[in-house]
């Protein structure tokens, strides 16, 4: 079911998505914003509970993480964007959207690999969070 919150969350998401795939980068100061508007709206709906939007957060800084580890293999931009999500959805709605993105991500990868017979390649993630957000919200899980 299509709610305000969901809408303007796609409507973020989507944005985020376009800046992702045209400039390859996404300002830290609209992740910033986007993450101090998560924030208050959990606080002022509590539409989750608070430790499962916790737990989502806890994946998020997880990710964060992993991109120092890796050198950013996986963006900070994207690790922030996974927790905005985190809180957002909280665990389990995170979880069903980062399983979605990375399905269509690694088949996109094989196909690209498969045929194309290149090792390296990088995408823009953003494109798959908002589709999976997406998938998510219409098969109503989200």
């Amino acid at each position: 079911m299509w709610t305000v919150s969901r809408i303007v969350a796609m409507v973020i998401l989507t944005g985020l998505s376009f800046m992702d795939y045209k400039i390859r980068k996404v300002p830290r100061d609209v992740l910033l914003l986007c993450m101090v508007g998560t924030v208050l709206y959990q606080a002022v709906t509590q539409n989750i509970d608070w430790m499962v939007s916790l737990g989502g957060g806890l994946i998020g800084m997880i990710f964060i993480g992993i991109s120092k580890i890796t050198r950013e293999a996986i963006g900070y931009g994207d690790s922030l964007a996974i927790l905005i999500l985190g809180i957002y959805l909280g665990v389990w709605g995170l979880l069903e959207v980062l399983a979605t993105s990375f399905f269509i991500l690694g088949i996109l990868a094989l196909g690209c690999v498969t045929l194309r017979r290149k090792k390296s390649l990088a995408f823009p993630f953003y494109p798959f969070l908002t589709v999976g957000y997406l998938f998510g919200v219409c098969i109503g899980g989200l």
